[in-house]
Protein backbone atom coordinates (compact mmCIF):
# COMPACT_ATOMS: atom_id res chain seq x y z
CA UNK A 1 0.00 0.00 0.00
CA UNK A 2 1.37 3.41 -0.97
CA UNK A 3 2.03 6.20 1.49
CA UNK A 4 -0.72 8.23 -0.16
CA UNK A 5 -3.32 5.52 0.39
CA UNK A 6 -2.24 5.22 4.02
CA UNK A 7 -2.57 8.99 4.42
CA UNK A 8 -6.10 8.91 2.99
CA UNK A 9 -7.03 6.12 5.41
CA UNK A 10 -5.60 8.02 8.40
CA UNK A 11 -7.40 11.22 7.38
CA UNK A 12 -10.62 9.24 6.92
CA UNK A 13 -10.31 7.78 10.42
CA UNK A 14 -9.55 11.19 11.94
CA UNK A 15 -12.48 12.69 10.01
CA UNK A 16 -14.81 10.00 11.39
CA UNK A 17 -13.64 10.53 14.95
CA UNK A 18 -13.87 14.31 14.67
CA UNK A 19 -17.30 14.08 13.00
CA UNK A 20 -18.64 11.83 15.73
CA UNK A 21 -17.35 14.01 18.54
CA UNK A 22 -18.54 17.25 16.91
CA UNK A 23 -21.99 15.84 16.24
CA UNK A 24 -22.28 14.51 19.79
CA UNK A 25 -21.14 17.74 21.48
CA UNK A 26 -22.93 20.31 19.32
CA UNK A 27 -26.73 20.33 19.34
CA UNK A 28 -26.78 22.71 16.32
CA UNK A 29 -24.25 20.74 14.26
CA UNK A 30 -23.97 22.12 10.72
CA UNK A 31 -22.75 19.35 8.44
CA UNK A 32 -22.23 21.56 5.37
CA UNK A 33 -19.81 23.86 7.21
CA UNK A 34 -18.01 20.83 8.61
CA UNK A 35 -17.62 19.32 5.14
CA UNK A 36 -16.47 22.65 3.64
CA UNK A 37 -13.73 22.74 6.27
CA UNK A 38 -12.44 19.29 5.38
CA UNK A 39 -12.91 19.45 1.61
CA UNK A 40 -11.23 22.84 1.31
CA UNK A 41 -8.25 21.67 3.36
CA UNK A 42 -8.02 18.42 1.39
CA UNK A 43 -7.97 20.30 -1.92
CA UNK A 44 -5.36 22.77 -0.68
CA UNK A 45 -3.19 19.91 0.66
CA UNK A 46 -3.45 18.06 -2.65
CA UNK A 47 -2.35 21.20 -4.52
CA UNK A 48 0.55 21.76 -2.14
CA UNK A 49 1.63 18.13 -2.50
CA UNK A 50 1.49 18.25 -6.30
CA UNK A 51 3.54 21.45 -6.31
CA UNK A 52 6.08 19.96 -3.91
CA UNK A 53 6.45 16.85 -6.08
CA UNK A 54 7.15 19.03 -9.12
CA UNK A 55 9.63 21.16 -7.21
CA UNK A 56 11.34 18.01 -5.91
CA UNK A 57 11.90 16.88 -9.51
CA UNK A 58 13.24 20.20 -10.76
CA UNK A 59 14.92 21.98 -7.83
CA UNK A 60 15.44 19.68 -4.87
CA UNK A 61 17.52 22.20 -2.96
CA UNK A 62 14.59 24.66 -2.91
CA UNK A 63 12.07 22.21 -1.43
CA UNK A 64 12.17 23.61 2.11
CA UNK A 65 11.68 27.17 0.94
CA UNK A 66 8.88 26.08 -1.36
CA UNK A 67 7.18 24.32 1.54
CA UNK A 68 7.32 27.49 3.63
CA UNK A 69 5.92 29.58 0.79
CA UNK A 70 3.20 27.10 -0.11
CA UNK A 71 2.20 26.71 3.53
CA UNK A 72 1.95 30.48 3.87
CA UNK A 73 -0.22 30.61 0.76
CA UNK A 74 -2.36 27.82 2.20
CA UNK A 75 -2.89 29.80 5.40
CA UNK A 76 -3.95 32.85 3.38
CA UNK A 77 -6.33 30.81 1.22
CA UNK A 78 -7.73 29.13 4.32
CA UNK A 79 -8.44 32.55 5.79
CA UNK A 80 -10.25 33.56 2.58
CA UNK A 81 -12.30 30.35 2.64
CA UNK A 82 -13.17 30.88 6.28
CA UNK A 83 -14.24 34.49 5.89
CA UNK A 84 -16.11 34.02 2.62
CA UNK A 85 -17.90 30.72 3.16
CA UNK A 86 -17.93 29.68 6.80
CA UNK A 87 -17.98 32.77 8.99
CA UNK A 88 -20.71 34.75 7.22
CA UNK A 89 -23.10 35.15 10.15
CA UNK A 90 -22.94 37.95 12.67
CA UNK A 91 -22.57 35.49 15.53
CA UNK A 92 -19.92 32.86 14.84
CA UNK A 93 -20.25 29.68 16.85
CA UNK A 94 -17.19 28.67 18.83
CA UNK A 95 -17.66 25.08 17.64
CA UNK A 96 -17.39 26.16 14.00
CA UNK A 97 -14.05 27.84 14.66
CA UNK A 98 -12.76 24.81 16.56
CA UNK A 99 -13.88 22.37 13.84
CA UNK A 100 -12.15 24.38 11.13
CA UNK A 101 -8.98 24.72 13.20
CA UNK A 102 -8.87 20.95 13.83
CA UNK A 103 -9.29 20.21 10.11
CA UNK A 104 -6.58 22.76 9.32
CA UNK A 105 -4.16 21.18 11.80
CA UNK A 106 -4.79 17.64 10.51
CA UNK A 107 -3.95 18.65 6.95
CA UNK A 108 -1.03 20.85 8.02
CA UNK A 109 0.48 17.82 9.77
CA UNK A 110 -0.08 15.82 6.60
CA UNK A 111 1.74 18.49 4.56
CA UNK A 112 4.66 18.42 6.98
CA UNK A 113 4.78 14.61 6.87
CA UNK A 114 4.98 14.57 3.08
CA UNK A 115 7.68 17.22 2.90
CA UNK A 116 9.72 15.33 5.50
CA UNK A 117 9.44 12.20 3.38
CA UNK A 118 10.52 14.14 0.30
CA UNK A 119 13.47 15.70 2.09
CA UNK A 120 14.58 12.31 3.41
CA UNK A 121 13.98 10.63 0.02
CA UNK A 122 11.65 7.98 1.45
CA UNK A 123 9.03 7.44 -1.20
Amino acid sequence: MSVYAKAVIVVGILFGIHFGIAQFLDANFNMSNFLVSYVSQAVLTALVLLALLQIDKKAKEQLGYAFLGLTSAKVILSYVIVTQFLFQGTVIAKELKINFFIAFLIFLCLDAYFVIRLLNKKR
